[in-house]
């Protein structure tokens, strides 16, 4: 499910401003928000988004070490990870999927105007229990 600027904007305005980390945590339709002030730009975000979209194929997650996360693209401060069990083939989701989560983590997880290109986003979206993707700084990677 995909929501509009203006109901990210609503319930964005709806919340009280915190100045501490983070900013808006959240949880909605699979999305966790965990923005804050070390949260990548939604700019970069996009771009992450964007070439994953053009990718093709699948992103599977080959890390079994301890993070259990992948970085599948990064741009500027932003990247995006999937996270969990080590998958085999067949296992492994769509790039074009992931890059549908990361939409909608940042659509759900914006904090400030989205046509400033100083707002901020980040969080995680889980896709199963043993599978999510994250929208995080690359700072973090």
């Amino acid at each position: 499910m995909f929501f509009s600027k203006a109901t990210a904007l609503a319930v964005i305005a709806a919340l009280p401003i915190v100045l501490a980390t983070p900013i808006l945590d959240t949880r909605q339709n699979g999305v966790t928000c965990q923005t804050s002030s070390g949260s990548p730009l939604t700019d970069d975000v996009t771009a992450v988004i964007n070439e994953l979209n053009g990718r093709g194929g699948s992103c599977p997650q080959t890390n079994d070490k301890a993070s259990d996360c992948t970085t599948l693209a990064k741009s500027g401060d932003a990247a995006v990870s999937i996270c969990g069990i080590k998958d085999t083939d067949s296992s492994a989701i769509s790039c074009s999927d992931v890059a549908g989560y990361a939409n909608q983590i940042q659509q759900t997880c914006l904090n400030g105007d989205p046509g400033n290109p100083k707002t901020l986003t980040g969080g995680t979206y889980t896709v199963s229990p043993s599978k999510r993707v994250e929208v995080i700084n690359t700072k973090s990677v």
